[in-house]
């Protein structure tokens, strides 16, 4: 495992491709590649066979979804055909997230294949809220602005529209407070897309992935959408599944013991980053997928127990288990595949983790993943766990993000012009020497000064009195400068406040439904058709 620093780019537009993007094609083929000459056993399927079923119930599923949702439906794809896939939570995040699908669509152009966009809706959302920049006077601040009022931590497949009051009122007081900064923003059109959904879509998630998917249709993007939720309730997932859970002690010992070299790797202290060691209680081993009931949307981890012939599943902080499988280490997953099928309709969820979410992405699903800066943190991990515990290379992915400002204005401040600042302060009270002729009584107060520099003392008495004389001429200087030290504060107090403005203009984070149509559009497309 080597270290590997991934920093996202600081200017307006940048692009971070690693490797770069004219190299995608070529490694979707090598992938697949790769993926053809792995033979390995699920527990009584080949990877082929599961990869292939894999790909075609994910289409369906992605069928399925586009017609729910009311979404125009992409060609045909098969699967045979290079996926190019990514993924994300439906929230409303920033451009450098969203360039994924637009990278996504033109790979797949360019290597006759198709995109694939996961939605991860088995994740927490993070807030009910974005940030919002807000002129005060000449300056800049950010403000919360509401879309809901979420009083639980359910994942976004069970978060449904709290307050649908402030929910249709959200566009407005985001332009209220916006105050014309943006001219035009996205939100004036995605907006309307979110409302219109069709009445059975009530999940935020859904209604935020249905704006977002129409915009891309509108500016070229024909990307497949598919909910997470959905891909880990297909037989190819709980396949997977069931092989990991028959070796969970193997594959609970190669995690741990690679998270562990991880953190060494990059001093990490915190025993919950990135992700937390997979635990046991006795006999019960923590398995590396969530669990919750329908009726309790609460993500717990899923626990497992091996008995004689059979395996039990709970849902930690539960005593009784919810499932009982046929299913050990040296056994088919035939029937446990079977009994997990059912979990559906007696209210239970079982999803995966941040790991094994792209691992089942990248090993089943797709021939090239492109994964933003976070996930690929994550997969650095990943990938050792997943050669350790497949014994193969695991597939080649792409990290991309983009830094697109919002386009404020800015000031022509820079960090080295606070230090500057910050130095003449200094000098204006320890050298004030530099900013006095040396002439007449100054020239007496210089020399005194430097023959003190230039004195060493013999004794304590000596020392004592080297610093009052050093400190007494030293602000005799300083006085005949006591003017201009005030201005000199100010003029450092007005560059803190243009960087901070400068700061609030120039972040990456704001959600792309804040950006003024034209400008995004122009970023997205520029990757959409150069890739």
């Amino acid at each position: 495992m080597l270290a590997h620093r991934i920093r996202a780019p600081r200017e307006d537009g940048a692009v971070l491709a690693q490797p770069a993007l004219d190299s995608a094609a070529q490694l979707a083929a090598s992938n697949a590649d790769r993926f053809a000459d792995w033979n390995y056993d699920f527990q009584g399927r080949q990877f082929q066979v599961l990869r292939e079923k894999a790909r075609a119930d994910a289409f369906e599923a992605a069928r399925a979804y586009h017609e729910r949702l009311g979404l125009p439906m992409p060609a045909d794809a098969s699967p045979s055909m290079p996926v190019i896939a990514t993924g994300h939570q439906p929230e409303l995040y920033h451009p450098g997230v969203w360039v994924k699908n637009f990278a996504v669509a033109g790979i797949a152009q360019k290597t006759g294949g198709v995109g694939l966009n996961l939605v991860v809706d088995n994740d927490i959302p993070k807030a009910a809220a974005i940030r919002v920049p807000h002129a005060v006077g000449e300056n800049l601040r950010t403000q919360a602005v509401s879309f809901d009022d979420w009083i639980s931590e359910a994942p976004f497949e069970d978060q449904h529209v709290n307050d649908p009051a402030r929910f249709a009122a959200f566009p407005g007081e985001v332009r209220r407070v916006l105050d014309g900064l943006v001219a035009a923003p996205l939100l004036k059109r995605f907006w309307p897309h979110v409302m219109n959904a069709p009445s059975s879509v009530t999940r935020v998630g859904e209604r935020f992935a249905r704006g977002r998917r129409l915009i891309e249709e509108e500016w070229g993007v024909r990307n497949w959408d598919v909910p997470l939720s959905t891909i880990c309730e297909t037989d190819a997932f709980l396949w997977f599944a069931s092989h990991l859970l028959a070796q969970l002690p193997r594959f609970q010992a190669v995690h741990n013991q690679a998270l562990k070299e991880y953190r060494t790797l990059y001093h990490i202290r915190s025993k919950n980053h990135p992700v937390a060691d997979l635990g046991r209680e006795g006999e019960w081993l923590e398995a590396p997928f969530w669990a919750w009931r329908k009726e309790e949307p609460r993500r717990r981890p899923l626990l497992a127990r091996q008995l004689a012939k059979t395996m039990e599943l709970r849902i930690a902080g539960e005593r009784t288990p919810f499932a009982e499988l046929p299913l050990a280490s040296d056994r088919e997953a035939c029937c446990a595949v079977e009994a997990l099928r059912e979990l559906p309709e007696k209210g239970i969820r079982l999803r995966t983790r941040a790991l094994t979410t792209t691992m089942f992405a990248r090993f089943f699903l797709s021939d090239l993943f492109i994964h933003g800066i976070g996930g690929a943190k994550y997969d650095e991990l990943g990938d050792e766990i997943a050669k350790r515990f497949f014994h193969i290379n695991p597939p080649e992915f792409l990290t991309l993000s983009m830094t697109l400002h919002l386009g404020l204005p800015t000031s022509d401040s820079t960090v080295g012009d606070l230090h500057r600042a910050e130095r003449k302060i200094r000098d204006l009270t320890w050298q004030p020497e530099q900013f006095l002729a040396a002439e007449g009584s100054n020239a007496e107060a210089i020399a005194e000064k430097q023959r003190l520099i230039a004195w060493e003392p013999a004794t304590k008495a000596e020392r004592k009195a080297r610093y009052k004389a050093f400190r007494a001429t030293n602000e005799g200087l300083a006085a005949k400068l006591a003017d201009q030290l005030p201005q000199a504060v100010a003029d450092r107090a007005d560059i803190v406040d243009r960087l901070r403005r400068d700061g609030i203009a120039r972040s990456r984070e704001y959600s792309f439904v804040l950006f003024d149509e034209s400008r995004i559009k122009d970023a997205m497309s520029r990757i959409l058709t150069t890739v």
